[in-house]
């Protein structure tokens, strides 16, 4: 038995990793912690990051855009406990989202509310945290669901519309 990675492989991991992510942020609307599912959702979102851009024939500028895509990823991890990482954090899915707009993918609506619904967040979630304003903490949470949904349509999208290669 042979296995075969094609595109929607891929795409089917960002997928899971929306739908991983929209599980911490409604455990985190019920009161509870499930902080260990961000690893889940950074491993995920790196790996189909890091396969997109090893796709054989794909042009040099568009494995030039998953690799910086990564490297952002990776940056918001090492900036993790800072305002630097929660800005490359923000840039991570629109950044990707832009780089399978270029591609020519129908997905110019999810890519704006992505964008719209990280800035939202990060905007709330700097308040939240370096403003010292905790009352918006449920907003900052509702903001992350938004995000979330947004996230799993655009994966969705992407999932739906790649063509099995056989």
């Amino acid at each position: 038995m042979k296995l075969k990675f094609t595109r929607k492989t891929w795409y089917f991991f960002l997928l899971a990793a929306a739908a991983v992510s929209m599980l911490g942020g409604f455990a985190v609307l019920g009161g509870m912690d499930f902080s260990g599912l961000e690893m889940i959702v950074f491993c995920l979102t790196g790996i189909a990051v890091l396969f997109l851009a090893a796709q054989k024939g794909a042009p040099a500028r568009e494995k030039r855009n998953y690799t910086g895509v990564f490297v952002v990823l990776m940056l918001s991890k090492l900036g993790a406990s800072g305002w630097a990482g929660d800005i490359c954090s923000a840039l991570v899915w629109p950044a990707l989202l832009a780089t399978e707009y270029e591609r020519g993918r129908p997905i110019q609506r999810q890519l704006q509310l992505v964008s719209a619904a990280e800035v939202l967040r990060l905007v709330f979630w700097m308040l939240t945290k370096y403003a010292g304003m905790s009352g918006l903490a449920f907003w900052t949470n509702l903001m992350f669901m938004l995000l979330t949904c947004a996230r799993g349509w655009a994966g969705l999208t992407l999932y739906k519309t790649q063509e099995e290669t056989l």
